[in-house]
């Protein structure tokens, strides 16, 4: 008896043209219907669900990984088309970068930087509590601390014509 080979009869056959035959019509487990096999970057989500995405190339930091993993904000790796300023694979803050992937730097109006920062206001005012991100003290050199300083001689010692309290 002769039986004629087609894609679909289950059996990889036809002198080499079919790559696979899982016997089906089905896409997403591997071969597709034309008994070509499946393959990240092939631009269609397929291979049994090991592939959250496929972008139709197999380039990372573009949102869709060279492994056709979608690529995300926290996953420790700075991707998303350039979306992300950084990645530190948590969603921890004070520690330079937010848990939506932008950098934490003075003046962000949020005391973070790993402890680096002492306060922060949002602004680059000195004067007015807060400066470069280090909290404005009697004693510090500067007269500041919203007025409330008469004097600063950079000292806390009574007697030098700068009271411990920095007023006259």
């Amino acid at each position: 008896l002769c039986v004629l080979e087609f894609c679909g009869d289950g059996v990889v056959n036809n002198d080499g043209v079919e790559e696979c035959d899982d016997g089906n019509n089905a896409t997403g487990d591997g071969c597709l219907p034309t008994c070509v096999l499946e393959f990240c970057g092939d631009g269609i989500v397929n291979n049994a669900g090991t592939e959250e995405c496929d972008d139709g190339n197999t380039d990372s930091l573009d949102g869709c990984s060279a492994g056709c993993l979608t690529e995300f904000c926290g996953d420790g790796v700075v991707n998303n088309n350039g979306t992300e300023e950084c990645d530190d694979g948590n969603a921890g803050t004070g520690d330079r970068c937010t848990p939506d992937c932008i950098l934490e730097f003075c003046g962000d109006g949020t005391v973070n930087n790993g402890g680096a920062e002492e306060c922060d206001d949002g602004n680059a005012v000195d004067g007015d509590g807060c400066s470069a991100c280090i909290t404005e003290r009697c004693g510090d050199g500067a007269v500041n601390n919203n007025d409330l300083e008469q004097c600063d001689d950079g000292n806390t010692a009574n007697g030098d014509g700068c009271d411990a309290t920095c007023t006259l």
